[in-house]
């Protein structure tokens, strides 16, 4: 009995910390695709998407972008899916607020919720005009937990969900960028390289079109020394994420994600596009 709980437990921290990096870096957020009309993409998108690890489907969830002038809101909601969910009854939902400059981003806020076998947790970040993110968490973390990174390690970083948002100008390329990431626990830099212009068609007709496939490095700065999946990821260099172009080209959001966990090949795909309205830009996704 206690070994049995013990297995699901670890199981479910694997399936957490895979979500996280593959939310990270990228998600359901997708460019305009054909049967989508460009100038609804000034008011936002709604997309769908599903994570399948070792083929079998283990999360479904939806993104929501609201971009107004220089500032942007984006939301995440994701959740346990297909056998998993049996017996790990978990749903995540992170918001984040920002602005943007030229091709950099500067978030305002990140929001945290997450469900897990009736157990909630809340996360919130606020950043200064400096860019460091002021903490805090309900409950509380232990000391040792709050103190997995330095202050210094945080300043300058994006959260997770921003990190969806990839702006371009000068007909720049959406790949050669490094990206530093702190959710509130972990630190970790994503290294993304141009790999190649392919055409894709992602899981159920979500996308089709043509995409830039970046290669991406995750590289773990603090807090996650102790996580298998760290291991995996720096001795591995096979994690691809393929970005389409939204409206004028000067953002690029992630269609496909495709990545190596301890519990097997992780594939994020885009399944179900449509725009967001003027009246539902703003609201909240819908369970």
């Amino acid at each position: 009995m206690y070994r049995a709980t013990y297995e699901r437990k670890r199981t479910g921290r694997s399936l957490t910390l895979a979500f996280a990096l593959a939310a990270a870096i990228g998600a359901a957020l997708p460019a305009a695709a054909k049967t989508v009309e460009p100038e609804a993409t000034a008011e936002g998108m709604l997309a769908d998407y599903t994570v399948y690890i070792g083929g079998l489907i283990v999360a479904e969830g939806s993104m929501k972008a609201s971009l107004k002038g220089e500032n942007y809101r984006l939301q995440n909601q994701l959740g346990s899916a297909g056998l998993p969910k049996k017996f790990w009854d978990a749903k995540w939902t992170m918001t984040s607020e920002g602005r943007v400059d030229g091709e950099k981003l500067h978030p305002s806020s990140f929001a945290f919720t997450s469900t897990e076998n009736d157990e909630t947790k809340k996360r919130l970040l606020t950043y200064n005009n400096g860019g460091m993110p002021a903490l805090s968490f309900d409950p509380p973390l232990s000391p040792e937990e709050r103190e997995s990174t330095l202050p210094f390690e945080r300043k300058g970083t994006l959260d997770p969900v921003s990190t969806f948002l990839v702006p371009v100008v000068n007909e720049g390329s959406p790949c050669n960028r490094k990206l530093p990431v702190f959710d509130g626990k972990r630190r970790y830099d994503l290294d993304l390289t141009f790999d190649r212009i392919d055409t894709i068609t992602t899981r159920d007709n979500g996308y089709s079109g043509e995409a830039v496939r970046c290669k991406v490095r995750v590289t773990p700065r603090a807090g996650m020394e102790k996580a298998k999946l760290t291991s995996t990821l720096r001795q591995r260099d096979d994690t691809l994420i393929w970005l389409a172009p939204v409206g004028s080209g000067k953002f690029y959001f992630p269609v496909r994600v495709q990545m190596r966990t301890p519990i097997g090949g992780a594939v994020l795909d885009v399944v179900r596009l449509r725009p967001l309205g003027v009246n539902t830009a703003a609201a909240d996704i819908p369970d």
